[in-house]
């Protein structure tokens, strides 16, 4: 399954994308078109997002904090006084 949803990550992403530019730089004359580009973005969007959020699956990253050796640590502090 994390295969189907990083396909659909990808393509609804690649949707937000090309809408989103289509909607900024269209020139027609019908006022409907950039508002019909915007929901097709948003739609991109959403579905790049829900399916992103489907792969995260709640990881978090592992952010351990970096640890100073003794001797790095005296160093450090000679040279702040």
């Amino acid at each position: 399954m994390h295969k189907f949803f990083a396909i659909a990550c990808v393509i609804g992403w690649g949707f937000f994308y090309a809408f989103s530019f289509l909607a900024v730089t269209s020139l027609n004359d019908a006022a409907w078109m950039p508002a019909a580009y915007a929901v097709l973005a948003f739609a991109g969007f959403l579905a790049g997002m829900l399916c992103w959020v489907r792969i995260v699956g709640g990881k978090r990253p592992d952010l351990k904090p970096v640890r100073l050796r003794a001797s790095r640590r005296r160093h450090l502090t000679r040279e702040i006084a």
